[in-house]
């Protein structure tokens, strides 16, 4: 039996009875010989009297038994700590009265099909409690809950505020839902139902304004819900909905989708919320016709598990869990501007002017000359092949450019500016990007996840927090890019071995290049000048950094926890502090180094052995203390009286080398000092 019909046949019964024998009881505690409670008028009414409650103060718990209908006059009444109403017969009805609840019960519960019209229900743990009937026009303040329905109930006109719990709460199928207003609540509607109907409410300033948890088939329409927290609309684990011609105002996210999939999201009005519509984990729904105006992120689409970004895979069998297939279609607008969303294309070119871009599945693609702001990501790519992005401008979003399982994709003359991250690239091969830009990102400028053979050139940027971030990408590069003025690393490498970092500019950072985790990397020719720390070497095996210069840091090269490094040709120079300090790191070879005018100390060894320091020039540092170097008494300062030692410019020996040994304080000893900078050249020399 629908519930339309049900509700019918109990009025029907309710006007057969009221036409036959009705009576009007009257309650009243000021009128001598009058009924004095409601309990004294329901045990001498019939089925289709009236009882009507006259103003005062009534202390009683009532059970409704009989078809009656009690209005009240200025009534109030309270249950003291019990429930003040249970309606247990059919067509029952109770209208205009204030009722108080308390403690834990609900202050009214419906068990038959029954209706409460009008009342003011205050301090109830829960409002009403409904397993079927009629809730209409109420306002309720509670404390848990307003409407708890565990069956088939129309709920429509209400008013409630402050519940913690949920303002409506829906256990049932075939419920309507419509024209309440809801603030104030922990979810502010909450249906865990199927085939329910939601419309024409409004609902706001909760932590959710309407939430679908678990939920099929339900009807969410025209309603409209601002200032949620966390979301206007949230569907968790929900299949088969229809949202539509909502308005989505100033929420945390207007519609968040989480493991849900095959609804319909149409035609709703999605307006300055922090996120506009977010799909996470949710794939194979349908968006037509929507409006996103405004919002600080327009569109969110993010897999529910991204797995391990070390575990490289087929961009054409990508390693997710099938979130990013949607059907998004042009009439999508983003502040006016269409949304493409390929799946599955080939061999286009993109030009027309969109507000977002996702390509997924796709192979020869050409994206440029776009112009996109406020989006989680303003180009995502997905399980792509041998496209391209060229010519874009990007800015105010979470990521500027995205790319995820994808491969041999280029991107080119792009800039990313005031986004979270500029460029993103995870578990993706053989990208190259050359000669675009990343300013003023809260976090990284360029940041690459478990990538492969990927190739960063000829790029640049600028005042973000971190420059250009690997963590786990092998055998990549970065080569001849600035990056300055940074608030953490300029470059920061970490488990990404066999990566090379070279020819790149990197200044006014906190470390300019650091390296961690990382064997086997090749730091060539590099300009880390003026920085915290020039270049900061930690926990790695094998490796070189070759023709680096570290000028005017506060350190310029710090190591520590490394073995079997090579340490050749650098300038290491004018640093405040030390030019070069290493702890608890063997096996290194440092050589052909300048190390000139370093505050402290030049080159500093603590806890550390057998490396070999030879052929370097110590002239002029320790300003602060007069010491060219420092050491354990664990290292060799020489290589024996052919190839020799270093030059020290606190030590004047004859010939290159000599023989005349240099004490390097606390116990180490360079045997074989040179007698001119660089004699150990012009001795190969001869």
């Amino acid at each position: 039996m629908s519930l339309w019909r049900a509700v019918l046949i109990v009025s029907l019964v309710a006007v057969i009875v009221s036409a036959s024998s009705a009576r009007t009881l009257v309650v009243d505690q000021q009128k001598t010989g009058a009924i004095r409670s409601v309990n004294a008028a329901i045990a001498n009414a019939q089925n289709g009297d009236e009882i009507l409650v006259m103003q005062g103060y009534y202390r009683e718990s009532v059970e409704i038994n009989k078809l009656v209908s009690i209005k009240g006059y200025g009534a109030t009444i309270d249950g003291m700590g019990r429930t003040v109403f249970r309606m247990i017969a059919y067509g029952s009805s109770i209208s205009n009265l204030t009722i108080l609840g308390s403690g834990r019960d609900p202050a009214v519960v419906i068990e038959g099909y029954a209706s409460v019209t009008g009342c003011n229900i205050k301090n109830a743990s829960t409002g009403i409690a409904a397993y079927r009937g009629v809730v209409s026009n109420n306002t309720i303040s509670a404390t848990a809950y307003g409407i708890r329905l565990n069956g088939s109930a129309i709920v429509e006109k209400n008013t409630i505020s402050g519940p913690l719990g949920a303002g409506i709460e829906v256990r049932c199928n075939d419920s309507i839902i419509a024209s309440n207003t809801v603030t104030s609540a922990g979810n502010a509607i909450d249906v865990a139902g199927n085939n329910n109907t939601v419309v024409f409410n409004d609902v706001c300033s909760s932590n959710i304004g309407i939430r679908l948890k678990s939920a099929k088939s339900n009807m969410i329409m025209n309603n409209t819900c601002e200032n949620n927290r966390i979301a206007g609309v949230y569907l968790e684990d929900s299949r088969n909905n229809s949202i539509s011609s909502n308005r989505l105002l100033c929420n945390g996210n207007g519609l968040l989708m989480k493991s849900s999939s095959g609804n319909a999201v149409i035609g709703n009005t999605v307006e300055k919320n922090e996120y506009g519509i977010s799909l996470r984990g949710s794939g194979g729904n349908m968006l037509r016709e929507n409006m996103l105006i405004s919002n600080i992120y327009n569109m969110r689409i993010e897999a529910g598990n991204l797995g391990d970004l070390r575990l490289i895979s087929d961009p054409r069998a990508r390693m997710d869990d099938n979130s990013f297939n949607q059907s998004i279609d042009e009439s999508n607008t983003i502040d006016g501007r269409p949304v493409l969303y390929l799946v599955g294309s080939k061999n286009l070119s993109v030009e027309k002017d969109y507000g977002f871009i996702g390509l997924i599945d796709c192979e020869n693609i050409t994206v440029r000359d776009q112009s996109i702001s406020n989006s989680s990501a303003a180009i995502m790519l997905v399980g792509v092949i041998n496209s391209r992005i060229s010519d874009c401008r990007l800015s105010r979003s979470e990521i500027g450019v995205s790319i995820l399982d994808s491969g041999d994709c280029l991107v080119e003359n792009t800039t990313a500016e005031a986004c979270g991250i500029g460029f993103w690239f995870g578990r993706s091969q053989d990208i190259l990007v050359r000669r675009s830009t990343a300013l003023d990102c809260t976090e990284s400028g360029f940041r690459l996840e478990g990538d492969r053979r990927s190739r960063i050139t000829d790029s640049q940027v600028e005042n973000c927090t971190a420059g250009m971030h690997l963590l786990d990408a092998l055998s990549s590069e970065i080569v001849r890019s600035r990056i300055s003025s940074n608030r953490e690393d300029g470059i920061r490498l970490v488990r990404s071995h066999r990566s090379t970092v070279n020819e790149n500019e990197v200044t006014g950072n906190s470390n300019g290049i650091a390296i961690s985790g990382s064997n086997q990397c090749v730091l060539a020719m590099n300009n880390a000048s003026s920085n915290a720390i020039g270049i900061r070497i930690e926990q790695l095996s094998g490796g070189s950094a070759v023709d680096n210069t570290a000028l005017r840091n506060r350190e310029g090269i710090f190591v520590n926890g490394v073995r079997g490094f090579q340490f050749i040709g650098n300038n290491i120079s004018m640093n405040e502090r030390f030019g070069m300090r290493m702890g608890s790191s063997s096996g290194c070879n440092i050589s052909d180094n300048r190390f000139v005018g370093n505050g402290m100390v030049g080159l500093s060894l603590t806890d550390c052995n057998d490396n070999r320091i030879y052929h370097n020039s110590f002239i002029d540092n320790g300003s602060m203390f007069g010491q060219n170097a420092v050491d354990n008494g664990s290292n060799l300062w020489d290589m024996g009286p052919v190839i020799g030692g270093n030059y020290w410019s606190d030590h004047k020996v004859s010939g290159n080398p000599g023989d005349s040994p240099k004490s390097v304080p606390s116990r180490g000893v360079d045997r074989y000092p040179f007698e001119r900078d660089n004699g150990w050249r012009s001795a190969a020399l001869v």
